[in-house]
């Protein structure tokens, strides 16, 4: 990969964080519109200064160890107005930072992509893997998420993917997003 597209997905990890971290703390006033809930996928859409913003979030069924309280999530994000469809991005949850320099597996059923981290994200490394993952889950049962973390034990995050093709149906059709 070129240092021009490393550039490109850092930025997308960026503002991939914003959408998150407008998720998490946003005002009344500019709280996304949530588009519905699909067997634990929720669907969720906002604008910023740029245009339209849709995404989809998803919480693990189960996470390892049980013991590490974490708010882990994936997202599914489409921006339009950068031309960025299917982003997926996997949060372990605050005050956790995966080990430098490793790569998370995220698998679903048996098909395993390796995703780069940045910090406490973790990104595909191109919009050919998104597009990729994005249809496997769509067709699959389960994705499941194995990182080191930057201290502790490792971590597995396991999530049921029924639902999701709904939710992403859901947000396709709020960034008018064809298949």
């Amino acid at each position: 990969m070129s240092m021009k597209q490393r550039a490109a997905r850092v930025a997308l990890a960026a503002l991939s964080l914003t959408v998150s971290a407008s998720v998490l703390a946003a005002a009344p006033a500019a709280a996304p519109k949530e588009l519905g809930e699909f067997h634990g996928w929720t669907a969720y859409t906002m604008t910023d200064g740029k245009g339209e913003i849709c995404y989809v979030v998803g919480a693990p069924k189960t996470q390892e160890p049980a013991k590490a309280k974490r708010d882990a999530h994936l997202l599914i994000t489409h921006r339009p107005s950068d031309k960025a469809f299917n982003v997926v991005s996997v949060e372990p949850g605050p005050n956790f930072a995966f080990a430098k320099g490793t790569d998370v597996t995220v698998a679903v059923d048996k098909q395993s992509f390796a995703f780069f981290t940045s910090a406490d994200t973790a990104w595909s490394r191109d919009s050919d893997t998104d597009k990729a993952v994005v249809i496997a889950m769509s067709k699959g049962k389960e994705l499941t998420v194995k990182a080191k973390p930057a201290k502790g034990a490792d971590i597995s995050d396991t999530y049921a993917l029924a639902g999701f093709g709904d939710a992403l149906g859901a947000i396709d059709k709020a960034c008018k997003v064809k298949r």
